[in-house]
């Protein structure tokens, strides 16, 4: 009966504190193994609005199956 109690208490905070109360939003970054980035020589970058061009950086494919 005891151990019923405790852990009902117990999942009963765990669900109270999953609905309302939300983490504070971080941003990561995390340092990627084997990329490197490749600048790209733009002639004239300031004339250049054109947001269908590709971007400047490609990653490798990745080993997961598409």
């Amino acid at each position: 009966m005891i151990l019923c109690t405790i852990v009902g208490v117990v999942a009963g905070s765990l669900y109270v504190l999953a609905e309302y109360f939300q983490p504070e939003p971080k941003e990561i970054s995390k340092a990627l193994r084997n990329v490197k980035a490749q600048p790209v020589d733009e002639p004239n970058s300031t004339a250049s609005t054109d947001t269908s061009a590709a971007p400047s950086f490609t990653a490798p494919p990745s080993h997961r199956a598409q």
